[in-house]
């Protein structure tokens, strides 16, 4: 193996040394300055431990990564108490290859035999695959052979005896499940289940071929018969009843007791759906990380700082505590102060930090499939099968499985699906699509560079259109990330490479890279091999000056990664002379390269960062916390690189309502020198916020103030947009309505009431419990005659603000005909069409109505039917006379007549005849409001 890696070593150094250096560099290799400076760790309080095997006696499980170069063997675990039962070798060539653990056993099949090694005892068998068989796969107690001959199936227990399978279909099987008692085995879709004490099969199901994934349960055979991305269709057989059951969602399904689970990585909860009708409980159990079957019924689950076992119940059986821990990285990003991680599994989840790893934020997203990338103030992530670019502007998404480069500056980025000619590209900060380029390009700040002809090398700002070629040797090509402030990194160039300057007038630098380089602001690094004290080869980073015109380097490291798989390493995504890799220990380090020589055309950075987005959220506010983001950047001309954006200052300036004026700027002493881009506050309903912030780079260059940025809390309460109710009541069933607008939302409404009989004085508002904080906007009623209802409301909106009660809402029912009495000609009719289906006809002048109790009101309606050849009568209320009212008109209808307003007096109502013509009265009704 040593000498393996030796060969490799000696391999990749003839590729990696540049040409000019290559003699040079054979007697004397570049200067070691070792490890970089560790980034402070992030601690994990709850460790997402991942669960590799397990049985219902034993369980393995692993998080982050083996060391590079003495891998620590397998802890086999006790599934009841967590303790460390066995240790099992890990390889190094092969570090995340798990043992097998089949019941009480370690299985390892080899040609010829099956070894089963008792995890207690440590005792081994060896179980012999006869002549004659094939071995068909093992189980916790022995191995499953099958015999062409005579077509048949046996089980050969691990002391080497054998029992004939009966039952099953022959053909190939595959072993489906196990637990301690039986085999679930699908030949050709034939599902049976296996008795290994008697070796007796039984038939499950039979299905067109063999299913995705069946399992059994204590009492349940269960089967996949079809799948979505969303949702998975399962069958099931208990004894003789059988049944199906939808599982909606796409994840791998589980079992718990005889129903089914599946674990949400996105929300770490592990959902059980019952196999028998469907009914899902989404949060069976919560802060689930990893999860796999015990085959008894239970799952083994790795949740809330522990390892544990749960049943049907939902109940956490802790087997082992898992305390908190320094996270380890599988990817690192930088972009001058800003540290962007992803973990190992199984969560994958994104961090960042700007404090070097003071604090830690989480960015409440994880990143799979490829490296993250971070370059300026944008971010690209992978997640569920999607690309994610978080610029300022937003985020552009585009599938996970195509080529996605952020270009250096983090303006732009490019999206191409597989073998396409073009691809497309997109500003970053306008999520707006700029046009298709043929590849191969690379995209720096604005600009996009290509060679456009042969020897030309072709600059782009796809802003300003500004164009700027530079000549190049025949042959080159410039592709993706190689071009970084004032360097290009062509290939193909007569045969090699070569880096130019694409601002002038430096001379070319001709060097040889590996395919894992990256180019940074004047450097190049890559990996490399070297070798440790003990002889073993390490992975480490060689570091290229292309400023220095001699192609200056120097080593570090080791870094993370074995041969077998990729290092994690990004040059500062922020234009700066750093480097951010992941150590062995999974943990990142920043290199700074204080030995590489400045731009040699550069001038000290003398521009002062420049706002590019700023918001204070909506306008108004329908709560009370405000919050403020914003984004700046450091610009640099050609010649001026810039320093990078340090910190940023906030003010707020308030003023209590609209009508009074902003009070003075309060530069909160919290707020100066912020290393984030947010902030937040509190303010009480009415508060109009403004906010405004300013930025210093790192040369110290201070930008003005920016503009304001206000956001007002509602403190303005609801208005009454409709108040209506029938002032005189008719109908059956009477109706009051309302309804509120606000400046942000309604949220809920008081009413009371009150109400008076005939003759009656109003009672005291009342206010039922149902009617408060309400979101009624009509309450109906069943009229009574005589009876006088009124109602207020009010109206809150979602701040709490309050409005006035409204005027008061009253609707009174008319007293019908038949309660006045009767003198003179006077003739009671029965009238479906009137008020309550009767009038009181005054057919002589002089004949009248009357009621002697005090009747109180301020104004009187009477309802008559008026129509052709009516007379008119005469009202008076306590002997005072308070108008007349014809009846005559065109139609025949039942009319409601208002008289004059008046003083509010009480006593005995009359209505007189004033013509021979008859004058039909319908009722009468007193308006108290």
């Amino acid at each position: 193996m040593m000498l393996r890696s030796k060969l490799i070593a000696a391999a990749c150094a003839a590729v990696l040394l540049p040409v000019a250096a290559v003699k040079v560099m054979a007697a004397d290799p570049p200067q070691h300055l070792g490890e970089g400076t560790a980034v402070g760790n992030r601690a994990v309080a709850d460790p997402a431990v991942q669960i590799r095997q397990a049985t219902s006696s034993y369980y393995v499980t692993s998080y982050g990564q083996p060391d590079d170069h003495s891998p620590e063997p397998w802890e086999i675990l006790s599934s009841t108490n967590g303790a460390v039962v066995r240790t099992a070798p890990r390889l190094r060539d092969e570090p995340d290859q798990v043992p097998t653990l089949l019941g009480k056993y370690v299985v390892t099949p080899a040609a010829a035999q099956v070894s089963f090694r008792d995890i207690a005892t440590d005792a081994v068998s060896q179980v012999a695959v006869p002549a004659g068989a094939t071995y068909q796969g093992a189980y916790p107690g022995g191995i499953l052979l099958s015999r062409a001959a005579d077509s048949s199936f046996a089980l050969r227990a691990v002391d080497n005896t054998e029992k004939p399978v009966t039952g099953a279909t022959f053909g190939d099987p595959v072993i489906l499940d196990t637990t301690a008692t039986s085999i679930l085995i699908s030949v050709a879709g034939q599902l049976s289940v296996v008795d290994t004490a008697t070796g007796t099969a039984t038939a499950a199901a039979t299905l067109a071929a063999n299913p995705a994934w069946a399992a059994l349960t204590p009492n349940r055979v269960l089967w996949q018969t079809a799948a979505t991305a969303n949702s998975k269709t399962v069958g099931w057989k208990q004894g003789a009843t059988t049944g199906s059951v939808v599982v909606p969602f796409g994840q791998p399904l589980l079992t718990v007791g005889d129903d089914l689970a599946v674990l949400v990585p996105e929300t770490k909860q592990l959902s059980k759906i019952a196999a028998s009708g469907g009914a899902v409980t989404p949060a069976f159990v919560t802060g689930v990380h990893d999860a796999v079957d015990l085959s008894n019924g239970r799952l083994l689950v790795s949740a809330q700082s522990k390892v544990a076992s749960v049943g049907a119940d939902g109940v956490l059986t802790t087997v082992k505590a898992t305390p908190a821990f320094a996270a380890q990285v599988s990817t690192v990003g930088m972009s001058g102060a800003r540290v962007v991680t992803a973990d190992y599994q199984p969560d994958r989840g994104v961090y960042e930090t700007t404090t070097n790893g003071t604090t830690w934020t989480s960015l409440a997203t994880s990143n799979v499939t490829k490296p993250l990338q971070l370059e300026g103030t944008t971010l690209v992530t992978y997640q569920a099968g999607i690309a994610r670019v978080r610029g300022s502007g937003g985020d552009l998404t585009f599938p996970a499985a195509d080529e996605v480069v952020l270009g250096k500056g983090g303006k732009l980025v490019s999206h191409r699906t597989p073998n396409a000619a073009t691809a497309e590209v997109y500003n970053v900060a306008t999520k707006t699509k700029v046009d298709d380029f043929a590849v191969p390009f690379a995209l720096a700040d604005s600009s996009l560079w290509k060679v456009t002809e042969p020897g030309v090398l072709t600059g782009k700002d796809l802003t300003t259109q500004a164009i700027k070629t530079v000549t190049v040797p025949s042959g080159c090509t410039v592709g993706p990330d190689r071009v970084n402030g004032r360097w290009a990194l062509l290939s193909g160039c007569n045969g090699g490479s070569q880096v130019v300057d694409t601002k002038g007038p430096e001379a070319p630098r001709n060097l040889t890279v590996a395919a894992d380089a990256q180019l940074g602001n004047g450097f190049v690094v890559q990996t490399t091999v070297g070798e440790d004290t003990n002889g073993l080869t390490t992975k480490e980073l060689l570091v290229t000056d292309l400023n220095d015109p001699g192609l200056d380097q120097r080593r570090y490291g080791p870094i993370n990664g074995r041969l077998l798989q990729p290092a994690s390493f990004r040059a500062d995504g922020g234009g700066g002379f750093k480097i951010v890799y992941a150590d062995p220990d999974a943990r990142p380090r920043i290199i700074n390269l204080t030995w590489v020589k400045p731009d040699p055309q550069q001038r000290p950075d003398t521009v002062a960062p420049v706002l590019t987005s700023a918001t204070a959220g909506e306008r108004l506010r329908d709560n009370t916390s405000l919050s403020f983001d914003w984004a700046f950047t450091d610009p640099q001309d050609p010649n001026s690189p810039a320093t990078g954006v340090l910190s940023y200052d906030l003010r707020i300036q308030q003023r209590p309502n609209r009508t009074s004026p902003y009070g003075a700027w309060n530069e909160v002493p919290s707020w100066q020198g912020l290393k984030t881009t947010a902030a937040s506050y509190s303010a009480t309903p009415g508060t109009d916020t403004c906010w405004q912030v300013r930025a210093r780079d790192y040369a110290g260059n201070l930008s003005g103030w920016s503009a304001s940025y206000c956001s007002e809390v509602d403190g303005v309460a609801p208005v009454a947009f409709t108040l209506k109710i029938d002032r005189i009541q008719l109908a059956a069933t009477g109706t009051v309505r309302w309804s509120y607008t606000d400046e942000t939302s309604v949220a809920s409404y008081d009413i009371v009431y009150k109400e008076a009989a005939a003759g009656a004085a109003f009672g005291v508002w009342t206010y039922p419990a149902a009617w408060q904080d309400t979101d009624l906007t009509s309450i109906n009623w069943v009229p009574r005659p005589g009876y006088d209802q009124c109602y207020m409301v009010r109206a809150r909106d979602v701040l709490g603000n309050l409005s006035a009660w409204s005027p008061p809402l009253c609707s009174v029912t008319p007293q019908d005909d038949r309660a006045l009495l009767s003198s003179g000609t006077v003739v009671r009719v029965a009238d479906a069409t009137a008020y309550l289906g009767t009038t009181s006809d005054l057919r002589a002048n002089g004949a009248f109505l009357t009621k002697t109790a005090n009747e109180a009101g301020l104004r009187i309606a009477l309802v008559t039917i008026n129509g052709p050849g009516q007379g008119k009568v005469d009202v008076y209320h306590a002997n005072v006379k308070i108008g007349t009212v014809s009846l005559a008109a065109t139609t025949t209808a039942r009319t409601v007549t208002y008289l004059p307003v008046t003083a509010f007096r009480t006593g005995v109502v009359k209505i007189i005849s004033t013509s021979t013509a008859q004058a039909r009265i319908d009722g009468v009704a007193f308006l108290r409001y």
